[in-house]
């Protein structure tokens, strides 16, 4: 397992994340104050007009549209870490052995999946849907690289992190985990945008399942590296706090 300070650790530059989630957070604000009030406001217009009249139905595609940027706005607030949080405390080991081994009959399909989780408690503080959602995006990334056959193993190791040797966070005991794939790996430039919103690798795409995990870890107090070359498959390190 590479380390921390290995060279094929690609991050975004700290000031362009910083600068992008603050934007994000503004627009996002603003987006989601102005498509509410022109939605509640049509759907009030709509409710005047005679059952499928010609007027309810334009009034109806444009409710469609303005939800549409809705579910925007609440993807840059993902991304910017700003979205609503359930926090509960959860078992890491349980919660990824019961996730991944749930894919099996879907994204996992005809991929073998090796576990080295810890023996030691790994017990976290963090909304638990959110993660699981985080779980299954990294399976379906590896699945995707791996042309759906290949080897996934998942990892959960105990760490500890000094003053500022990964991005902001404080030194303390952390959670590794690590999904590691067997597929065709990523060059650098492509490594390094990986959490992006607008860049994918998918003609028609936007990067916007990468870009959501990284907002709810780094929400969540943590962090999510890459370890990628071509040729030699990717590692995707979580790191979040552990709860003693």
């Amino acid at each position: 397992m590479a380390s921390f300070g290995a060279g094929h650790a690609f991050m975004q530059n700290e000031e362009k994340v910083e600068a992008l989630v603050q934007l994000a957070a503004t627009v996002a604000h603003e987006l989601n104050n102005i498509f509410t009030a022109v939605s509640g406001n049509l759907s009030l217009l709509e409710e005047s007009f005679e059952h499928q009249s010609p007027s309810q139905k334009v009034v109806g595609d444009v409710i469609q549209t303005a939800r549409r940027g809705i579910e925007l706005s609440e993807k840059l607030q993902a991304f910017a870490g700003r979205q609503k949080l359930n926090r509960t405390q959860f078992d890491l080991n349980q919660v990824v052995a019961t996730t991944i081994s749930g894919l099996k009959h879907t994204t996992l399909q005809h991929i073998d999946i090796e576990f080295g989780l810890t023996p030691s408690s790994c017990t976290l503080v963090a909304d638990e849907d959110k993660f699981v959602h985080v779980l299954e995006e990294l399976a379906r990334n590896a699945a995707a690289a791996m042309d759906g056959k290949g080897c996934l193993i998942v990892s959960t190791t105990e760490t500890a992190v000094e003053e500022r040797q990964i991005r902001q966070l404080p030194a303390g005991n952390y959670i590794r985990l690590s999904v590691k794939d067997t597929g065709r790996g990523m060059p650098p430039e492509v490594a390094k945008r990986a959490f992006d919103p607008v860049f994918s690798t998918k003609a028609g795409h936007h990067g916007w399942g990468l870009a959501r995990c990284a907002g709810f870890i780094r929400q969540s107090g943590g962090e999510i590296l890459l370890f990628s070359r071509p040729g030699r498959g990717t590692i995707a390190d979580v790191i979040l706090p552990r709860v003693a």
